[in-house]
């Protein structure tokens, strides 16, 4: 079964994706960027991070999802693929903008739904097997 990791400070966000996900993924949770990074991201096959990440204690600086993935992209050897979550965008602003894709696999606005989300990472998990 692939592995999912989810990166959102939203845990109700974390619990819908878990729980949506579960037929077809294991999923870890992370709801601040420093218990994500010091994961054993290199396991996991996908990892679905929120654009905005508020910080977690009051000496974190708030970070965004481009830094993240960034930094799993230059820090890993094999870094998973990668998913870039935003509700702050909608089909229309990743359609044009493709700088918040520049770094991502693939952008999704949050409003989409679940199913397209689901989708999406199943598609991209084959992509990358094939």
């Amino acid at each position: 079964m692939p592995r999912v990791a989810v990166l959102d400070d939203d845990e109700g966000w974390c619990f819908a994706i878990k729980r949506f996900f579960r037929a077809n993924f294991e999923v870890t949770t992370f709801t601040d960027a420093q218990s994500f990074l010091n994961a054993a991201l290199e396991s996991y096959d996908l990892v679905i991070i929120d654009f905005t990440i508020a910080p977690n204690h009051r000496h974190e600086t708030s970070t965004n999802g481009i830094e993240v993935i960034h930094q799993l992209k230059t820090q890993l050897k094999h870094p998973p693929l990668t998913m870039l979550t935003s509700a702050f965008i909608s089909r229309g602003d990743v359609a044009i903008n493709g700088t918040l894709s520049a770094h991502a696999d693939v952008v999704m606005p949050k409003d989409c739904g679940l199913d397209e989300i689901l989708q999406t990472a199943q598609n991209l998990l084959a992509s990358r097997a094939s």
